[in-house]
C-alpha cells in the first residue's frame, strides 16, 4: 500500500509540472512563441496579390490570370488560375516568419508564366510556386520549400 501511494503521488507530481514547462525544452531555454494569430479575424474578399497577361488569339479575348486570395487561416491561400475557359485552384502554405503574409506574383521568365512568392521578415521576395501554361497546357509546379524553426530564448 505505500508502494501504491508512493507511486500516484509521484504520477501527479511529474504530471502537474510538465504543465508548468509546457513553453520550456529540455534544457529549460523558454520557447518564444508567435504573436501573430492563426486565424483571421476579418477574411478579404478580393485577392491580396495578381498577375494577368492576354493570351494571343485573334478571335477570342482570353487570359492567362492568377489571382492570390485569403482564407480564415492567417498562413493559408487560395490561388485561383485562368487560362483561356480553364479555371483551377490550388493552396499555399506561407512559413510564420513571426509577420503578417504578404504574398506577391511576378512575372515569370517565359511567355504566359508567374511566379508567386511571399515577402520574408527583411523584405525579400522568396519564389514558391511556377504558374505557367506549356504546349497550351497548364501548369503548377513548387519551385521551393519552406519550413521555419523554433527560436528559443536563453535565461
Amino acid at each position: 500500500m505505500k508502494y501504491c501511494s508512493l507511486f500516484i503521488l509521484l504520477t501527479l507530481f511529474a504530471c502537474n509540472s510538465n504543465t508548468k514547462n509546457e513553453n520550456k525544452d529540455a534544457q529549460g531555454n523558454e520557447i518564444v512563441n508567435d504573436t501573430i494569430p492563426a486565424e483571421r479575424k476579418v477574411v478579404e474578399n478580393s485577392p491580396v496579390a495578381s498577375y494577368s497577361e492576354k493570351v494571343k488569339d485573334p478571335l477570342n479575348d482570353w487570359r492567362f490570370s492568377v489571382d492570390v486570395y485569403e482564407t480564415k487561416s492567417t498562413f493559408d491561400f487560395l490561388v485561383k488560375i485562368k487560362y483561356k475557359e480553364l479555371d483551377a485552384e490550388d493552396n499555399i502554405k506561407i512559413p510564420n516568419f513571426g509577420i503578417m503574409p504578404k504574398v506577391e506574383v511576378r512575372k515569370g521568365k517565359e511567355e504566359q508564366s508567374c511566379i508567386i512568392g511571399f515577402l520574408d521578415k527583411a523584405g525579400e521576395f522568396k519564389e514558391y510556386k511556377l504558374v505557367q501554361v506549356k504546349n497550351q497546357e497548364l501548369k503548377i509546379s513548387t519551385i521551393k520549400h519552406y519550413a521555419r524553426t523554433l527560436y528559443k530564448k536563453k535565461k
